[in-house]
């Protein structure tokens, strides 16, 4: 068998001429047997294939030819890969164990290939078939293939080491192992072919250090989807230095549809003093078997270009998320001193320009100034916000930035966030900030406002700081007219104040007057923002923004600021006189009716009553009050409110009572109702809902007066009742311990108010003889009952009134209301006192013993 098999090869190898050298236009063994011209002009051009070039004939039937060489840069020496494609025309298989390859190095080093794992258990070549096999060396130090022959060999055991060269591909002297600038190059990607092509190479110089952005265009060649095949990529410098490139973040989902075209960016850093001219990308996979990454493609890279964040005033920023374009511009900034800082705000338009969906990443913002400093900006804006297809949002920036600092010089740096730990963090654009101080707007003036929805005149008609338990309310309140010849609607709007930058969202809420959305040309719409703020904080500006909330969505409607001082009071109405609540539904007139002074032990207390008069045309629930009493000083005493929880008729009238405990020492003299409609969440208040603020405030002058006892009890008030004492009896029979006291008593109800609950309590004093007290206290409508001739009975108990044979007794009337007590009439009457009746027994006594003196008189 052996014989046999050793007469085929030397057969063979008989038939192949002993130094064949393969060679095409443009190669370097084509240029030698061409002349010094063609060698000469073949150095000029480099090329990237081994397009054109002739195949090796192992036999009558077998050919090989080269069809692609790579080098990957390994810590313990250089991995040479080329590929063999071999063709067999006959009618039946080819073994390859009668062939081999060998490398032979520029310096003469003498190296066989071996099979890659993938190709290793490839023994035979099918008939009428192709197959191409990848092979590896180790070339040590060796990076170019300048001078590297192939050589193609057959067993014939009549020469030395019974190894026949049959041919050798010479590589061409103008060959690259990397595809030429703006060349498509096919490769294998995890199975699937896919046209490669390096687009750019961009650098980035940011936070000291320096970074190199590779952009590869890949196309899915196959008819699967091509996901990332975990391969290596390394940028390579013209110096040998290479780098490990990771996919970046803007490219962060390797997914290729069948026939999709998509542009991959991959980030490196790199030592500031690199030469980044000739940079190579290359692609390498890892070969399990062999514990070695192979060459898989390279590219030569366009000359690199640093990168350019700034963006100039005005100008629009495209931004690539993913598949999508987003355009950034930096649309408004405006900045006023405060406390050493110049405080600004800026505005945002971002607008997705792409056909889909795309979610904004949560950018780092920060305001950097020509000296080098950077501060951070407030934005929540960016977190999960997403855009639809050609929607536009404005988001509201602010930042604090030391006068000391040039203020016209500012830049707004725009940071992607790092995915993970161990991804690169790069600038997006850098926004010059053009430096316009913020226009201000003042109390009872107006100014232009123009947004997505319109054109708006817009003036600030109060801005007002007024007491809510320890803090205080900063209420801002807004007329919007639509200045436009179109109705507009308005969206749902929802203010933010801040008090010197600082935030009172927190406690913030809105209140509109008109319940309409729709403003026709010409109208207008009030609105009130409050917040609240400790009562000892000074503001010395504020400002108060306008913004439409749809989920996570914020955009902004309008921002104002003003540095006019917040008015800590109201102007107050003469006494007497009447304030108008023009809420939708709820419209009514309000004046005092009356207010007492009840003086008590170490406190008084301060009772008012209100007149609501609806003056709506339909059964209707009248706006919840709230009220503070306001000393001519300016102290403030929070009212406990008593109103009726029933709807309220047309032309109907409420009676709404306020109280509140005060110092026994305080001046009543210029007192004032601070009297407003209770808000919460923005909404007038329903019976049994909790204030959280209030709003349209009117200041009622306060005619406040001490409570004089009657001497009679003609007529005794207890609004809304009358009580009239016609008459009393006091009866007590001589030597007995029991008074009965009677009186008689009319009790008439106004009805013309409809109240709360009856908070009022009836004490009635009797002052015996004696002097000594005895107390009841009365339920009106039940121990008194309503209408005319009534009679009330109690009685006096004292072992004391056995000695009495006259005296007086009197009838006291306190009005008690929260533990105060204070006299309203008082009545003394003349004690009726009779003798004691005889009984049967002591008159039969007596009728005995005047028998018996006539009896002894006639004996």
């Amino acid at each position: 068998m052996l014989t046999r098999k050793k007469a085929f090869v030397l057969l063979l190898l008989s038939t192949i001429a002993a130094t064949q050298t393969v060679g095409s236009p443009g190669t370097a063994a084509y240029a030698a047997s061409s002349g010094s011209k063609a060698a000469a002009a073949s150095t000029v051009t480099e090329v990237s294939t081994f397009n054109g070039q002739s195949a090796l004939k192992l036999g009558t039937a077998l050919q090989v030819k080269l069809s692609h060489v790579g080098i990957q840069s390994q810590t313990g020496g250089n991995i040479l890969t080329y590929t063999l494609t071999y063709t067999n025309n006959a009618g039946s298989s080819v073994n390859l164990a009668d062939y081999f390859s060998k490398i032979v190095t520029a310096g003469g080093s003498i190296i066989k290939g071996k099979p890659v794992s993938a190709d290793n258990a490839v023994k035979k070549i099918p008939a009428k078939q192709s197959i191409s096999l990848t092979y590896y060396a180790n070339i040590g130090t060796a990076a170019s293939v300048k001078g590297l022959k192939i050589n193609i060999y057959g067993w014939n055991f009549s020469a030395a080491n019974y190894e026949q060269r049959i041919g050798t591909f010479t590589l061409p002297s103008n060959y690259s192992l990397s595809s030429l600038i703006g060349e498509t190059r096919k490769v294998e990607l995890g199975g699937i072919t896919a046209g490669t092509k390096a687009e750019s190479v961009q650098i980035y110089k940011y936070n000291g250090k320096v970074y190199a952005k590779v952009g590869l265009t890949v196309t899915n060649l196959g008819t699967k989807v091509l996901t990332d095949p975990g391969y290596a990529l390394y940028l390579k410098s013209s110096g040998g230095s290479v780098f490990t490139l990771t996919l970046d973040d803007s490219s962060s989902e390797f997914k290729l549809q069948p026939q999709e075209k998509k542009t991959l960016y991959y980030m490196t850093e790199i030592p500031s003093y690199m030469n980044v001219s000739k940079l190579t990308l290359q692609i390498a996979k890892l070969d399990e078997g062999l514990k070695l990454y192979l060459p898989v493609s390279s590219y030569a890279l366009p000359a690199a270009v640093t990168a350019d964040f700034t963006v100039a005033a005005g100008y629009t920023r495209k931004i690539s998320i993913g598949s999508n374009n987003v355009d950034m511009q930096l649309l408004k900034a405006n900045v006023h001193a405060d406390n050493g800082n110049g405080v600004w705000s800026y505005q945002l338009r971002v607008k997705n320009a792409g056909s889909k969906a795309v979610t904004l990443p949560a950018y780092e913002l920060n305001v950097k100034s020509a000296e080098g400093y950077s501060f951070p900006v407030t934005a929540t804006a960016f977190d999960s916000l997403t855009l639809k297809p050609l929607e536009e949002k404005l988001i509201e920036l602010s930042a604090n930035v030391p006068l000391e600092l040039a203020q016209n010089s500012l830049e707004l740096q725009m940071i992607a966030p790092a995915a993970s730990e161990d991804k690169i963090t790069l600038p997006v654009a850098y926004f010059r900030i053009p430096y316009t101080p913020e226009s201000q707007i003042h109390l009872a003036s107006e100014t232009s406002v123009t947004n997505t929805y319109g054109t708006f005149a817009v003036s600030l008609d109060s801005l007002l700081r007024l007491p809510w338990s320890s803090e205080d309310l900063v209420q801002a309140k807004l007329t919007i007219r639509n200045a436009t010849s179109k109705s507009i609607t308005l969206p749902a709007l929802t203010g933010v104040l801040l008090a010197d930058q600082q935030d009172l969202s927190s406690s913030s809420q809105t209140y509109t007057d008109n319940s309409s959305s729709v403003l026709a040309p010409g109208a207008s719409t009030q609105i009130t923002v409050q917040g609240r703020i400790p009562y000892t904080l000074d503001v010395r500006q504020i400002k108060l923004i306008l913004q439409e909330t749809k989920g996570t969505e914020v955009s902004q409607f309008l921002s104002l600021s003003t540095s006019d001082s917040a008015i800590k009071s109201v102007a107050p109405l003469a006494a007497g006189e009447a304030f108008k609540i023009n809420s939708t539904g709820k419209k009514a007139t309000v004046k005092e009716r009356s207010t007492l002074l009840y003086t008590g032990t170490g406190s008084n207390l301060v009772y008012s009553e209100v007149e609501m008069n609806s003056e709506e045309v339909r059964q209707t629930d009248l706006a919840r009050l709230y009220a503070q009493f306001r000393t001519a000083d300016g102290q403030y005493f929070e009212a406990t409110v008593n109103q009726s929880e029933l709807s309220t008729s047309p032309g109907g009238k409420t009676l709404v009572t306020f109280w509140a405990k005060v110092p026994a020492n305080l001046d009543t003299a210029g007192l004032q109702l601070y009297i407003s409609q209770a808000i919460a969440d923005g909404k007038l208040t329903t019976a049994g809902t909790a204030a959280t603020g209030y709003v349209n405030t009117a200041a009622l002058t306060l005619t406040p007066a001490e409570v004089t006892p009657l001497t009679n009890l003609a007529s005794v008030p207890l609004f809304p009742y009358t009580l009239e004492v016609t008459s009393s009896i006091g009866e007590l029979t001589k030597g007995a311990s029991s008074i009965a006291v009677t009186f008689n008593y009319n009790l008439n109800q106004d009805t013309t108010y409809q109240t709360g609950a009856y908070q009022h309590k009836l004490i009635l004093q009797v002052i015996d003889p004696y002097g000594k007290s005895h107390e009841k206290t009365l339920t009106l409508g039940t121990d008194l009952t309503l209408g005319t001739n009534n009679s009330y009975s109690t009685t006096l108990s004292s072992v004391l009134f056995k000695n009495l044979s006259s005296g007086t007794y009197a009838l006291k009337f306190y009005d008690e209301f929260q533990g105060v007590r204070t006299e309203i009439a008082s009545q003394a009457y003349a004690l009726e006192v009779t003798a004691k009746a005889a009984t049967s027994s002591s008159s039969a006594a007596a009728a005995a013993g005047n028998t018996g003196d006539s009896e002894g008189a006639a004996q």
